[in-house]
Parts: structure tokens; sequence; C-alpha cells
């Protein structure tokens, strides 16, 4: 990633392109946006060596946050 507003995007991404067992989307793009800004810049640069933006998703999806 090349900085942390493409990987906020990618993270977000991901988010919206969730779906459930039957095909729908886990989250609207409202709720994806909002789970997203919980992440501080801060966060995300100490993620980013560690974690794909993927990962965080599936990470703020089993989380329960939204």
């Amino acid at each position: 990633m090349k900085d942390l507003e493409e990987y906020r995007a990618a993270i977000l991404r991901a988010l919206t392109r969730a779906c459930d067992a039957a095909g729908a989307p886990k989250l609207t793009k409202a709720e994806a946006e909002a789970l997203v800004a919980e992440l501080t810049d801060s966060e995300l640069s100490d993620g980013m060596p560690f974690n794909t933006p993927e990962e965080v998703a599936e990470l703020l999806l089993d989380s329960g946050l939204q």
C-alpha cells in the first residue's frame, strides 16, 4: 500500500464486498464507512506491515462493532 488513504479505501472496498451465505451484503455502505472511520491513522499505520486490507476487514466484521 502506498499510503494510509489507499489502505483505508481498500479496507472499505473489502467491507462493502463482504456478503453472507445467501449472497446479501453484510454491511451497507454507510455501516462500512462508519467502521473504517473508527480506525485511527496510527492504528492503520501500525497494522499496515502485518495485515492486508482484507484481513482488517475480516477482523472488523468478526468483531461485531457494526
